[in-house]
């Protein structure tokens, strides 16, 4: 080489020290791990646990889950054997709890591979994104409603469209799925948002009780009947109405409600005055109310009355993403109600939580966790009391070319029987495991062929 030519100088490597210094310095939590979990660095964001500063020394060497949180198995969220096992990146998100405090957190693992090509320690970043928590829904309105969900992105953008409106919406959804959540969340965006939001669970009530419920009576207009009552109608004067299971009242309410919807005014029951009522209305079901009014079931001019604007809600078993999320939404929430410090689920109860169908959805859950809350002894819930007819074991197996419903109704068949059994043929616990209400039960058996005995 001419001795003119300039070298270019080698390349010194960076000091231990010097780049421990610069990790510390960034406020996310930075840790690196090798194969079997151990600890072999962790900057000085990573010492702080649940607002308590860890020993260092004490750390490294151990293994991440036993160091950090005294636990004997996975943190539920734990993506690192994942990176081990593929040798690309992987991330998730979860929740911790600081006493009343939550703080949603996002963690993103990647593999370091050695000189020699060798996979035998991946680096993990935590970062708190609490501040992007709203990501999970579009505005403070609908935020009781948690979700990640790309099919309930396009919900929320839907009600955030019809809220401001006047116009009657029809929300359909299995059992569980939130429909009443959906519905003040309408109203709290809408420009009522100040005035009464009044619900009914239409289907609970016999004809003569939903009457007088909707409508009020006059005094002495039946026996019992003492003192004047003002009707869901009038309350719910200037604000919404929410009338729920409207796919289950007979065809004689059908035609009164249609008359109240269409008009504008409504008469209490034993009175002869037409009341004015200025009512926004949002209407659900679990029914298929084309399919009813196609069988003469349902009328068909009440139900392209109230079909103005329909909103869909997917079940859980479909937003597989947002199973997690929600529950350790309710689990912060018993927490605070049952006076419980659990920090969340661990990777068990995760897999049993997304491999189970949830014919009872959202509200199943959120009774698995109370109960889960309640039970539990350790720092983490290890698992839920789910039944053991599952996703993975209904309808997956000799379905051949079964339709959709088909498969849906075995699976409903097969959970009810499951718990019917369990409670020894008892509708009103059943109901309350399923988390649904006892007249649903009934219902279902009749549909589904069910003998009780």
């Amino acid at each position: 080489m001419d001795e003119q030519t300039p070298k270019s100088a080698p390349k010194a490597p960076l000091d231990a020290a010097f780049l421990g210094n610069i990790l510390d310095g960034i406020r996310d939590s930075i840790k690196i791990l090798g194969r079997d979990f151990t600890v072999l660095f962790v900057n000085k964001s990573g010492l702080n646990s649940g607002g308590k500063e860890l020993d260092k020394d004490a750390l490294i060497g151990a293994r991440c889950f036993e160091g950090f949180h005294g636990s004997q198995e996975l943190c539920s969220y734990c993506v690192v054997k994942q990176v081990f096992d593929t040798g690309q990146p992987a991330f998730n998100t979860f929740t911790t709890q600081t006493g009343a405090q939550s703080s949603l957190k996002e963690v993103s693992v990647y593999p370091l591979t050695s000189a020699s090509g060798s996979l035998d320690s991946v680096i993990e970043i935590v970062r708190d994104v609490t501040d992007l928590r709203r990501g999970m829904y579009p505005s403070e309105e609908f935020s009781d409603i948690i979700s990640l969900d790309p099919k309930m992105m396009e919900v929320f953008r839907l009600m955030q469209s019809v809220a401001p409106t006047n116009s009657t919406v029809l929300i359909h959804g299995e059992t569980g799925t939130g429909k009443e959540l959906a519905a003040r969340a309408i109203h709290r965006a809408s420009k009522r948002a100040g005035k009464k939001f009044v619900a009914i669970n239409c289907g609970a009530l016999t004809d003569s009780l939903l009457e007088t419920e909707l409508f009020g009576h006059e005094k002495g207009s039946f026996t019992g009947a003492i003192a004047r009552k003002i009707g869901k109608f009038e309350l719910a004067d200037k604000g919404t109405l929410f009338l729920d299971e409207i796919g289950n009242i007979s065809q004689n309410m059908q035609v009164k409600i249609l008359r109240a919807l269409q008009e504008g005014e409504i008469t209490r029951v034993g009175g002869n005055e037409n009341i004015k009522v200025d009512v926004r209305y949002v209407c659900a079901t679990n029914v298929d109310l084309r399919e009813a009014v196609r069988k003469g079931e349902f009328r068909e001019d009440l139900y392209y009355r109230i079909n103005v604007v329909p909103v869909s809600l997917p079940p859980l078993r479909e937003r597989q993403v947002d199973i997690q999320p929600i529950a350790e939404h309710y689990l912060r929430n018993f927490n605070e109600i049952l006076g419980r410090n659990l920090m969340g689920f661990t990777s068990t109860a995760i897999d049993q939580m997304r491999s189970y169908f949830w014919p009872g959805n959202i509200r199943e859950l959120k009774n698995l966790v109370e109960r889960a809350a309640i039970m539990s002894k350790g720092p983490y819930v290890e698992r839920l009391d789910i039944p053991a007819v599952s996703s993975g074991q209904t309808g997956a197996e000799g379905t051949g070319a079964m339709e959709l419903k088909n498969v849906v109704a075995r699976a409903e068949r097969e959970y009810l029987v499951e718990i019917l059994r369990r409670f020894n043929g008892n509708v009103t616990e059943a109901s309350k495991h399923a988390g649904v209400n006892a007249r649903t039960i009934h219902r279902k058996i009749k549909e589904l062929g069910i003998d009780r005995e």
